[in-house]
């Protein structure tokens, strides 16, 4: 094997310069690369999607209308909305009666090292450019919150809140994976810029404002967790925010927590398949997480999820951050019961007959064909998987010997529900003849015998 030592940096699999080692070796191995640092930040949280996820759709990753933290930072389709960053902070330093915005420059220059180490990517950024984006990205976010939180501070200019549709687009993409600023960053420049009268946490008001983004109900906003790492003792980010409160119910927590004998569990039928075997299907009732789904004697309880055009991107974000953070995985398992319930376009009918999915999308196979590319390329957990004992309890009364007979008699014999459902009501009505004749007889016997 040769050695490179003329201080030229040969690729892997380059041929050695001659004289340097036998002709016979195919393999140089440059000794400059052996000592590079390639190892990232035990620190760092913040990544890019991996290719796997990314190429299933790339585009639900990918910002449209702002950049915020370094990864996109300067793409051309994003640079509108600098703009709106820079008046934030005009607005925001006005109000607090400042000329400049020195005093966060200087906060965030203390803080430079510990959020670059929170990218897991090397950021080509100098020093200075990325102060002015921690501040200039930072303010922007806690400014938004802040306006969405109290309405005497929106201006009826803003175009961003004179079109719900606007505060929509931005709000989704704070919950992009890689748009994202260190939570210890936001948290100072929010107590840095707090008035008088502001009691409201920063947490509080970020997860009201994320509560009408998320598809479906869950978010804890009245009893919100503050810490999930040791480090700085607060959340990773928004995404982690949300996430870290996008809960089930107290007693689903609870429940899921339980020590369980059996761990062994297997998938469940679709939904058109499990309404073959008599299983019924209603609409979740009261303000349920979206996570509580209940199954009790033969009856599914499902809260109900609106489908937008946006929620597949929200999804997947949320499933490629819990992929790779430690904790329950919430969405990526409840994606992945839906996928179980949904085949075809069928399925999301049954399922919107019955109120459990409310259809913005667009056709019913549309909402199938996004559920079932959710999980491409996603691990899932089988030891920690959320809905593991309702799949079981789910199996074992698809596996009932009335059940089992009832599948094998259709199955054999009908061609069609309909046929079915036919000669289930005549044989009904034949045994509720037979048993009225066996009466008439039984008491014509008894006023016979007394005779």
């Amino acid at each position: 094997m040769a050695v490179a030592t003329n201080g030229k940096e040969p690729s892997l699999g380059e041929k050695p310069v001659e004289g340097m080692a036998d002709e016979k070796d195919e393999i140089c191995i440059p000794m400059a690369m052996l000592h590079r640092k390639f190892s990232r930040s035990p620190d760092a949280f913040i990544f890019r999607v991996p290719y796997q996820l990314r190429q299933v759709n790339e585009r639900a990753y990918e910002p449209r209308v702002i950049s915020i933290g370094p990864y996109h930072r300067g793409k051309a389709h994003l640079r509108a909305m600098e703009i709106h960053k820079w008046s934030y902070l005009k607005m925001l330093l006005q109000r607090r009666k400042e000329d400049s915005p020195v005093r966060y420059v200087e906060a965030m220059r203390n803080e430079e090292k510990a959020a670059r180490s929170c990218y897991a990517e090397t950021v080509y950024m100098s020093a200075q450019e990325f102060v002015e984006m921690l501040v200039l990205d930072g303010c922007f976010i806690i400014e938004l919150i802040r306006k969405f939180a109290c309405d005497e501070l929106k201006d009826e200019h803003d175009d961003l809140f004179k079109r719900n549709f606007n505060l929509s687009i931005v709000g989704q993409e704070l919950l992009l994976v890689e748009n994202q600023l260190p939570f210890f960053v936001l948290d100072q420049l929010f107590k840095m810029t707090k008035t008088e009268n502001e009691e409201e946490a920063f947490n509080h008001m970020a997860l009201r404002f994320f509560s009408g983004i998320v598809p479906g109900p869950g978010i804890r906003v009245g009893n919100y967790r503050r810490s999930v790492r040791k480090k700085r003792k607060c959340i990773l980010h928004l995404l982690g925010l949300v996430q870290a409160n996008w809960l089930p119910s107290p007693e689903g927590i609870k429940r899921s927590e339980q020590p369980v004998t059996d761990r062994k569990w297997n998938f469940i039928r679709s939904a058109k398949e499990l309404l073959d075997v008599g299983i019924k299907f209603k609409k979740a009732s009261g303000e349920n997480s979206l996570f509580d789904i209940k199954f009790e004697k033969g009856r599914f309880q499902i809260p109900t999820l609106t489908i937008y055009h946006d929620s597949e991107r929200i999804f997947r974000n949320f499933i490629a951050y819990e992929q790779f953070n430690e904790g329950p995985t919430y969405v990526m398992d409840y994606t992945r019961f839906m996928d179980c319930l949904i085949n075809y376009g069928d399925d999301v009918a049954l399922l919107s007959h019955s109120g459990i999915i409310v259809n913005w999308l667009g056709s019913n196979e549309e909402v199938a064909h996004m559920f079932n590319k959710l999980n491409d390329f996603v691990y899932l957990s089988t030891s920690n998987f959320y809905y593991s004992e309702l799949f079981n309890d789910v199996n074992k009364y698809c596996r009932g010997r009335w059940t089992l007979w009832k599948i094998k008699l259709r199955n054999k014999y009908f061609d069609t529900p309909w046929d079915w459902v036919l000669t289930s009501i005549i044989a009904g009505a034949i045994l509720l003849l037979l048993t009225l004749v066996q009466t008439v007889f039984a008491v014509l016997s008894y006023f016979k015998q007394g005779n």
